[in-house]
């Protein structure tokens, strides 16, 4: 819109103005008084070494930097899991192998056993043969006081006949302070009318009886006493102690 030249009327002056130029002039001088202050701002930076274009070079070094150090972070991270498995694979193996070789120390110990066992069928040890009580082992199950008594009877092979006979069992223990003494028969096992077992074999013979003991009663010791007519009775204590079959 043009300006118009000031219109009298007495001492009345009208005089016509244009806002939007005053508007511009601002705005205009605004934006100059900014790119001053910025190219001030720009030249200080730079007179004082900063340079945009190796900013921006350093930028994009440090976010090449970061891409790498992430993917050696992941790579880490794999060969961490790798490590991690391999070291669950090596313990399982090793726990398979400690099985193994403890199952296998289990049947040299029990080869062993029956290696003295025969030795002792065919030359005891102390050169005396005839019949003898060559183990005796208590089994228990797991159920509350109730055992498995395992009798082994032996002769050497220089005795040739079968022999027979009979043997009874004794467990000494205490009972409320007191001792105790119980035949296999008060102790649950099977036995003949007179209280003993009957055993017939030639070189040896295994003979199994349940027992359950009487509540309150702890049990030290096993004796036993074999008797055969071809020699004298035979009596030996032994400890007890139980083995557990689970």
């Amino acid at each position: 819109m043009a300006e118009y030249a000031p219109i009298k009327s007495g001492q009345l002056v009208v005089r016509y103005h244009a806002p939007w130029r005053r508007r511009l002039a601002l705005s205009a001088g605004i934006v100059g008084a900014v790119l001053v202050v910025y190219g001030a701002y720009e030249w200080g930076r730079f007179d004082g070494g900063y340079s945009i274009a190796a900013a921006a070079q350093e930028r994009r070094d440090h976010a090449a930097e970061i891409k790498t150090l992430k993917a050696d972070n992941a790579d880490l991270r794999g060969r961490i899991t790798d490590a991690d498995m391999a070291r669950s694979v090596d313990r399982k193996s090793y726990d398979s192998v400690e099985t193994t070789l403890h199952d296998l120390q289990g049947q040299v110990q029990h080869q062993r056993e029956e290696l003295a066992f025969y030795r002792g069928i065919v030359s005891p040890e102390d050169g005396v043969g005839g019949l003898r009580i060559q183990r005796l082992d208590v089994l228990g199950d797991n159920a509350e006081r109730h055992y498995k008594l395992r009798v082994v009877l032996m002769q050497s092979m220089r005795q040739d006949a079968t022999v027979t006979g009979s043997f009874t069992v004794e467990l000494e223990g205490v009972r409320d302070k007191q001792p105790v003494h119980l035949t296999l028969a008060e102790a649950g096992g099977q036995v003949r009318d007179g209280g003993d077992v009957p055993f017939s074999f030639r070189y040896f013979q295994s003979i199994e009886r349940e027992l359950t003991l009487p509540e309150g009663f702890e049990p030290s010791a096993i004796n036993v006493e074999v008797k055969s007519p071809r020699q004298a009775p035979l009596r030996q204590s032994f400890p007890w102690q139980v083995i557990t079959t689970g």
